[in-house]
C-alpha cells in the first residue's frame, strides 16, 4: 500500500466529522484501473460534491491540485488551476441556494482528458444573465467582480452557462504545455 492510502476495511475518519469517501470509477483518489492518473489518460472523470459552505473550498483546491500534478502539469499551471476553482467555487458558495440557510450542495466535476483537465462546477443557486458579468469588466479598484475575469486570465478555456432560476455551471479547461488547440 502506498503512503497516504487507506484500505476500505480500515476507517481513517470517525463518522461524526461529516466527511465523505470520494467515489471513483477504479478505487480511491489517485488510483485507475490498477495505476496512478497520469497524462495520456482519456476522459477519466471524478465528481466532488462539498456543502455551500466557505471551509470546503479547500477540499476542492487540493483535488484539483492533486490531479493537475498527477497530469504532469507545471507548478505554475496547477497554482492557476487552484486559484480558479477555489473562485468559481466561492462564487458558488455566495450565490447558491438563493440567500437560504440550508443551501443546496455544490457540484464538482474534474474531466482528466488526454491533453487537458476540465473543471465545472454547478449550483442550484437563482442564476443570473452571464452576458451581463462577461460584458461588464470591472473597473477600478472594487471588492468585488474580478472572480470570473481573473478565471478567464488563468485557463485556456472558460464557458459560463447560467439563467435566473436555473442554477449556473461554469466550465473550464487547461491544456498541457505545448498541446493547446490540437
Amino acid at each position: 500500500m502506498q503512503p497516504g492510502t487507506h484500505p476500505a476495511h480500515i476507517p481513517h475518519h470517525r463518522p461524526h466529522q461529516g466527511l465523505h469517501h470520494l467515489s471513483l470509477p477504479g478505487g480511491p483518489l489517485g488510483e485507475h484501473q490498477g495505476g496512478v492518473i497520469l497524462a495520456g489518460d482519456k476522459n477519466v472523470a471524478f465528481e466532488l460534491e462539498i456543502p455551500a459552505k466557505a471551509k470546503y473550498i479547500s477540499l476542492a483546491r487540493l483535488f484539483v491540485g492533486s490531479i493537475a500534478r498527477r497530469m504532469n502539469f507545471s507548478e505554475e499551471s496547477v497554482d492557476d488551476l487552484k486559484i480558479a476553482v477555489s473562485e468559481m467555487c466561492t462564487n458558488a458558495v455566495v450565490h447558491a441556494g438563493n440567500g437560504t440557510a440550508d443551501k443546496p450542495p455544490i457540484n464538482i466535476r474534474f474531466v482528466v482528458g488526454e491533453e487537458s483537465l476540465t473543471v465545472e462546477v454547478r449550483d442550484q443557486g437563482p442564476g443570473f444573465d452571464p452576458r451581463c458579468v462577461l460584458e461588464n469588466q470591472p473597473s477600478g479598484l472594487l471588492e468585488k467582480g474580478f472572480g470570473i475575469p481573473l478565471i478567464r486570465s488563468l485557463v485556456d478555456v472558460f464557458d459560463c452557462q447560467s439563467s435566473p432560476g436555473g442554477g449556473t455551471k461554469v466550465t473550464i479547461t487547461k491544456f498541457l504545455p505545448g498541446r493547446e488547440g490540437r
